[in-house]
Order: C-alpha cells, then sequence, then structure tokens
C-alpha cells in the first residue's frame, strides 16, 4: 500500500512536466492561506456594496439594503424563470460589479431612479462578462428606455473594457479590489 501512495505522489508530481517548477509543487499550507486572504462572504461584500452606494450617492434617501435589494430581486427572478442554476450574486461577482460601480456611478445622480438605471445597467454588464448563461433577457435590468438601457451598455463597456479584462487576469487587482470594497465596511 505504501509502494501505491508512492507511485501517485511520484505520478502527481511531474503529470504536467512542461509547467514551471512553481506551478507544479504546491505547498498546500501557502496555498489555503492565500484562499483565506481571497474568500469573503458574498452577503458581507453585498453589505459594503449597498455601503458604498449611499455613500457614493450621499444625496439621495437611499438605504444600503435598498440598492441590494434591487440585485437579490434581479437574482431570484432569473433563478425562478431558469436563466441561472444557482445564485449569481457570489464574491467574485460582486468585487467584479463594485469595480463597475466604483468608476462608472456618479455622485451627481439626481434621483433614486436615476441609481437604479446606472447600478442595473452594471449589474447586466457582470452577468454578461462573468455569469455561466449564453444570454440574459434584458427585462430584469430594464429601467426606462430599452435603446437607453443599450447606449449605456456600450459607453459603460468601451469605458471599461481594459480593468473588465484585468481583474479577471491579474489576481492582484482583484484582490486590491476586494480589500478595497472589504475596508468599506469596517
Amino acid at each position: 500500500m505504501a509502494d501505491n501512495e508512492l507511485k501517485k505522489s511520484r505520478k502527481r508530481r511531474h503529470c504536467c512536466p512542461n509547467l514551471p517548477a512553481k506551478w507544479r509543487l504546491i505547498d498546500p499550507a501557502q496555498s489555503s492561506q492565500r484562499r483565506l486572504v481571497l474568500y469573503t462572504p458574498s452577503s458581507e461584500l453585498l453589505k459594503c456594496l449597498g455601503l458604498f452606494l449611499c455613500r457614493r450617492c450621499y444625496k439621495l434617501d437611499l438605504s444600503p439594503t435598498q440598492a441590494i435589494g434591487w440585485l437579490r430581486n434581479i437574482d431570484n427572478y432569473l433563478l425562478i424563470m431558469g436563466y441561472q442554476p444557482v445564485s449569481f450574486l457570489s464574491s467574485g461577482s460582486v468585487v467584479f460589479l463594485y469595480m463597475l460601480c466604483r468608476d462608472l456611478l456618479s455622485p451627481e445622480a439626481d434621483s433614486v431612479e436615476q441609481l437604479q438605471v446606472s447600478l442595473l445597467t452594471c449589474y447586466f454588464i457582470t452577468h454578461c462578462y462573468t455569469g455561466n448563461g449564453n444570454g440574459y433577457p434584458e427585462t430584469p435590468f430594464l429601467v426606462g428606455s430599452r435603446a437607453a438601457f443599450w447606449d449605456r451598455c456600450l459607453s459603460y463597456i468601451s469605458i471599461m473594457s481594459f480593468k473588465m479584462m484585468q481583474i479577471n487576469s491579474n489576481r492582484q487587482i482583484y484582490s486590491e479590489t476586494l480589500a478595497e470594497l472589504k475596508a468599506i465596511g469596517r
């Protein structure tokens, strides 16, 4: 039995000989330590996002739970209608959404509806960019004109395209954005 375990461990080590050594042998202690740093419950991050939105749009009469409620309602609708198998509001998607909101939402929003329009556009882009589905219906994300919604989507994507690719490909940028979002809740 000890011989079999030795063979398995050798097999695991050399299963990908073309990979650089730092990727072949991973120290489990370091690996789990990294995961602890990068993981935060999505419920905590949603609270932080709600606080961010209230602080960003301080002129509006908005509670953190109201803005998060808009997101949860859409998430539940997409679950019930079968567009997604599980809740989309994971830690990764909330961090991505925060990055969009941080860079795109204006503190000069005149009304709660104007904030809702921009937030739901950012949420739609987050769904399309990081979601599991091939396509999501626009209807639950729409507040106002369909043409204005698509114009906003194209404008936001044009502005954020580089950062959207960066956060997906660079773990450090993701970690920094996560830390920034978590700091809002402290």
